[in-house]
């Protein structure tokens, strides 16, 4: 089997384990109260967002909490939210599939972490490949003007385990893993990834490779856009 030189980071607990709860200070709130206390400060009288020149957004902030964004959101958002910004892991079919039925196809067309795939691209691959492909990023809450739904990272299950090196040297098998994903439907991307590493995915039950319970036919990788 191949040596890679990163280990592979922790992985999160899966989406049925995590809490429906998001830190806004003082208290722990679902995502739909803080969405809404998001709004509630952001849209007030005298608020940043409503003074000129700034009023760059009338009416948009809220639009997620709105489309009810935050049923679907919630249970795949980590525990690290801060107001405002709430990253999400393992980002699955399901949810994906219910993203692609409620954002604007705009939307889904153009948004993209700076030179990575688009958002609508990212989502309809995990939908068709639901056992190879997740996603990972963060939502902008009503909170800011830029009120978003953002993918910065694929996670890809690979057929086999694949050589990547820190330094991507001649025996290094990133190029394996960008091949893949073009050929499962993450192909508009501008740029390759800027970083790509082994990572945790579903199956791997967040045990390293070699560990005892370990499945080492589950190979999975993570590319990320900065």
């Amino acid at each position: 089997m191949a040596v890679t030189t990163m280990p592979p980071p922790s992985r999160p607990a899966p989406e049925r384990d995590r809490p429906a709860a998001r830190f806004t200070p003082p208290d722990l709130v679902d995502l739909r109260t803080a969405w809404t206390r998001e709004r509630e400060l952001a849209t007030c009288p005298g608020a940043r967002h409503d003074a000129a020149p700034v009023a760059r957004c009338p009416g948009r902030h809220g639009r997620l909490l709105d489309d009810g964004l935050d049923e679907l959101l919630d249970p795949v958002l980590g525990p690290n939210a801060t107001p405002g910004y709430y990253p999400f892991r393992d980002l699955g079919a399901h949810t994906a599939a219910g993203l692609l039925g409620r954002l604007d196809p705009e939307v889904l067309a153009s948004e993209r972490q700076n030179l990575g795939p688009t958002l609508g691209t990212v989502l309809r691959a995990v939908v068709r490949h639901p056992d190879r492909l997740l996603a990972e990023g963060y939502v902008i809450g009503p909170l800011r003007c830029d009120e978003r739904v953002t993918v910065t990272a694929v996670l890809l299950r690979t057929d086999r385990p694949l050589r990547i090196e820190r330094r991507h040297d001649d025996g290094c098998e990133c190029d394996d893993v960008l091949r893949t994903l073009t050929a499962l439907g993450v192909d508009d991307m501008d740029a390759p990834p800027d970083e790509i590493t082994p990572c945790w995915g579903p199956a791997c039950l967040a045990t390293p490779p070699g560990a005892e319970g370990a499945d080492d036919d589950e190979p999975w990788y993570r590319a990320w856009w900065d």
